[in-house]
């Protein structure tokens, strides 16, 4: 008990500078800051599942372009 006594200036101090740094934080805080991180990755990056329904609708878009592009070269060319 004594040693603790003796040790109790520095103990308090080492506390304090944790507490002052926020070296430690409760699950409360850390959740908010997971929750602040994930919105600005929702805001900069798009999701796999947005993404690869975007390039389909892109592939069917380039599909029906090049078919219409092939009517219109029949057309012109005379071929029917």
């Amino acid at each position: 008990m004594d040693k603790f006594i003796d040790y109790a200036p520095v103990i308090i101090v080492v506390m304090g500078f944790f507490i002052a740094y926020k070296i430690f934080v409760t699950p409360q805080q850390l959740n908010e800051v997971f929750a602040a991180f994930r919105e600005e990755l929702d805001n900069k990056f798009v999701h796999k599942e947005v993404h690869d329904l975007a390039v389909s609708e892109l592939k069917e878009d380039i599909a029906e372009i090049k078919e219409k592009i092939d009517k219109i070269y029949d057309k012109i060319m005379g071929v029917n």
